[in-house]
């Protein structure tokens, strides 16, 4: 195998041009399958060097995060925690602080995981991903850019830019909680995030995304739109429960079953929608 380091996206489309070709940037989940022989690349593309996959910044009414930004920094951004909140809170609890301070948020979503923590804030955020290619460069919704366990739409000779999300959620309250065995540095057997915001007592927005219970993180569009403009009080959570256990279908694994899987999401957004009852509203 050789390495190499590049500089810039015209050697960066190069490399990708060659057979084997695979990128590396925090090595946290390429390395480690490479060691368990999931992944056996003849070249390796250190892009940490390149200036066009770093930084943070608002343009044109959209959050922007260049795909080599390690998560460390943008936890610490002041522009996503005014304009994403949920993303630096959601970052805070993934790994360790030696994983964030090497791994990239970019880097979280092209891993494709069902578990990906990163996933359930930028699901909520309504993000893109800036895909580059040799012929054409396009920003994909992050819904339709995981294709299954592991998949992207990514194809041989691209990667991945930035990632953006449109600002305008300022004041929206915020959940995120997943289920593990272990309380630090666990992979989520369940997981789920919501966006919520409430006037004169009713749910005039609200967003929803769950992981560990389909083969890709999921938004629930549909008990979204079940829920807009109802009165949240007692009797809410209870039938919430009812909706979003109905509307899932995890599997049973080596972690957990499937039906543990559906009681802990229809607990946990019980849980989130019961904790806006004896907030002002």
């Amino acid at each position: 195998m050789r390495y190499q380091r590049v500089i810039n996206e015209s050697e960066l489309l190069d490399g990708l041009s060659q057979p084997g070709s695979l990128i590396v940037c925090g090595g946290t989940d390429v390395i480690v399958k490479m060691r368990a022989g999931m992944l056996q690349p003849t070249l390796l593309l250190d892009v940490t060097q390149i200036e066009s996959l770093h930084g943070i910044q608002v343009d044109e009414g959209h959050l922007e995060i260049g795909a080599a930004t390690l998560e460390s920094d943008i936890m610490h951004s002041p522009l996503v925690n005014q304009h994403a909140p949920l993303l630096a809170l959601v970052l805070r609890q993934l790994g360790s602080v030696q994983i964030r301070n090497r791994g990239t948020l970019a880097g979280n979503i092209v891993n494709a995981s069902p578990a990906a923590d990163g996933a359930i804030p930028l699901l909520l955020y309504e993000a893109e991903v800036q895909v580059v290619g040799p012929a054409q460069e396009q920003w994909v919704r992050l819904e339709s850019f995981f294709t299954g366990p592991g998949k992207t739409t990514l194809s041989s000779g691209e990667f991945v830019r930035a990632l953006r999300m449109p600002i305008g959620t300022d004041g929206f309250r915020t959940f995120f909680h997943k289920v593990g065995k272990r309380n630090a540095l666990t992979i989520a057997i369940a997981s789920l995030g919501l966006l919520l915001n409430i006037e004169q007592g009713a749910i005039q927005e609200i967003r929803i995304a769950v992981g560990s219970v389909a083969p890709t993180p999921r938004r629930l569009r549909k008990i979204e739109s079940q829920l807009t403009g109802r009165a949240l009080d007692a009797a809410l959570p209870l039938e919430a429960r009812d909706l979003i256990t109905g509307a899932i279908a995890p599997i049973s694994d080596i972690r957990a079953t499937a039906a543990y899987r559906r009681n802990v999401i229809g607990d946990l957004f019980a849980r989130a929608l019961r904790s806006h009852l004896t907030q002002p509203l």
